[in-house]
């Protein structure tokens, strides 16, 4: 990972791009919001698990105790939540692609422009580490 990130705090970094994104009006970054969520399949230690089968128990067969319970359930954890985006590829696929089907010279423009706009987003908020692996083009054949 990259040293300057504290660890675990990666969803910040995620929401923050969204935001810049917003304020800029870029129009590249899927919105991404902060959230407190909760999930059987998220990672969490053998204590909340039996915490949270205990306190489901006791409620169950003990109503008048289980009603003083501050919360039922896995802790909510935080994270980014991010607006899945449809028909995109990620960017290493299109550019090969791009390589042997060249582009039209008008698309070639619009395809320039927007990565330019993702070049002055990952300055302006010191994104070090974009690969091809980590950002999306959509991309429509023209009818010929």
């Amino acid at each position: 990972g990259r040293s300057c990130l504290v660890p675990n705090q990666g969803y910040l970094s995620e929401s923050g791009a969204s935001l810049v994104d917003q304020k800029l009006q870029l129009n590249i970054v899927p919105k991404t919001k902060v959230v407190r969520l909760a999930s059987d399949t998220f990672n969490y230690s053998a204590f909340d698990r039996a915490k949270s089968r205990t306190k489901r128990n006791v409620n169950e067969r003990f109503p008048k105790i289980g009603r003083h319970f501050h919360r039922l359930g896995l802790p909510p954890k935080v994270g980014s939540f991010q607006l899945f985006v449809e028909n995109y590829k990620d960017a290493d696929y299109w550019l090969r692609k791009f390589e042997s089907e060249p582009l039209v010279e008008n698309l070639q423009r619009q395809f320039q422009l927007q990565f330019e706009r993702l070049v002055v987003l990952d300055y302006i908020i010191r994104n070090t580490d974009r690969g091809n692996d980590n950002w999306l083009i959509k991309y429509t054949s023209p009818e010929r």
